[in-house]
């Protein structure tokens, strides 16, 4: 029973842990335009904020738009103005 615990350390101790990046903060306070499944066509508007699961998204009009990650279809950076 001791062996096995101390064979899964030295395997843990060679293993490397890459942590997963996420790209959105790079994306935040710029004009965006958003395509989200079951709309045809994509939501122009700036990324306010960024969680886990969602994004937070001021549209042209200035309303707060809130999208769930799951149902973007892709995110185009536009150039600002």
């Amino acid at each position: 029973m001791q062996e096995k615990k101390e064979k899964k350390q030295k395997k843990k101790e060679g293993v490397k842990v890459v942590a997963k990046s996420d790209f959105i903060p790079e994306l935040i306070g710029r004009p965006v335009a958003i395509e989200v499944d079951g709309k045809d066509e994509p939501i122009a508007g700036m990324i306010v904020d960024n969680s886990v699961f969602w994004i937070k998204l001021q549209d042209v009009n200035g309303k707060i738009i809130y999208l769930n990650k799951a149902h973007l279809k892709s995110i185009i950076p536009l150039k600002k103005e």
